[in-house]
């Protein structure tokens, strides 16, 4: 016995179908969405290995690492603007990038600021082997309380954290600040201290980039940066986000 007449069940029907449809819609949309990310980042890798002058491969460039696109922009900014002093805050594949990008360029130095010692080492064993170390000052030193200006809730469960001073020592004029460290599980707007510790050390014309845009507590820091220290702010569509923060 059905508790359903012919309309209603040709009704039910039409539902279902309708709904089957949509989901459809919706899965193709994302699976192309897919497929054109992992599209855009073996293209970036392609060129990205064209670009580069090393021996070996780049460390795996999934999870936390800085994804290719990034690095290709990375590579390209710095053999066009040939700076003197870049200074990055979190070692990895972008190390090693940068690093080529000025041997290809005979000038210029990276600082590196790690707090790992266990990715510092790895990242040095990387350098030395593609003999990129005399282009890096890589400085290793585990995070401190940071007691100045933050973004951080005075009752947060997590107080702030940062690099210790002493790994800042005689840095001076930085034509290219990138940012892509603490990590986020440090505390709340873990990479906020950045710019109230380097702001003085910054050339004139210096551009500050942060990595991982797509997380809005990165997008809060940047926004608050731009308000205080007087840059321009603009937002580059890649697969993690970049920040790039720059005077006219």
């Amino acid at each position: 016995m059905s508790f359903l007449d012919k309309s209603d069940v040709e009704a039910l029907e039409k539902i279902i179908s309708n709904y089957s449809h949509e989901v459809s819609i919706k899965l193709t949309r994302d699976l192309v969405t897919v497929q054109n990310r992992i599209y855009s980042q073996l293209e970036s890798l392609i060129w990205l290995q064209k670009r580069l002058n090393i021996k070996g491969s780049l460390p795996p460039l999934r999870g936390w690492a800085t994804s290719p696109d990034v690095l290709l922009r990375l590579h390209t900014h710095i053999m066009l603007s040939a700076p003197k002093i870049v200074v990055e805050l979190g070692s990895g594949s972008s190390s090693i990038v940068a690093a080529d990008a000025l041997r290809q360029n005979g000038y210029g130095q990276l600082i590196s600021i790690e707090h790992s010692s266990h990715y510092g080492k790895q990242t040095l064993a990387k350098l030395v082997a593609e003999n990129l170390q005399p282009w890096v000052d890589l400085r290793i030193g585990e995070l401190e309380a940071w007691n100045k200006q933050h973004l951080c809730p005075s009752d947060a469960v997590k107080s702030p954290f940062w690099y210790p001073e002493h790994l800042l020592k005689g840095i001076e004029g930085i034509d290219l600040l990138i940012v892509d460290g603490p990590p986020g599980a440090t505390c709340e707007f873990a990479r906020y201290p950045a710019l109230p510790a380097l702001f003085e050390k910054l050339n004139p014309g210096a551009q500050v980039w942060m990595d991982d845009t797509v997380r809005q507590e990165e997008k809060d820091i940047c926004q608050r940066w731009a308000d205080d220290y007087g840059f321009n702010l603009e937002y580059y569509p890649l697969e993690k986000g970049l920040g790039i923060l720059s005077r006219a």
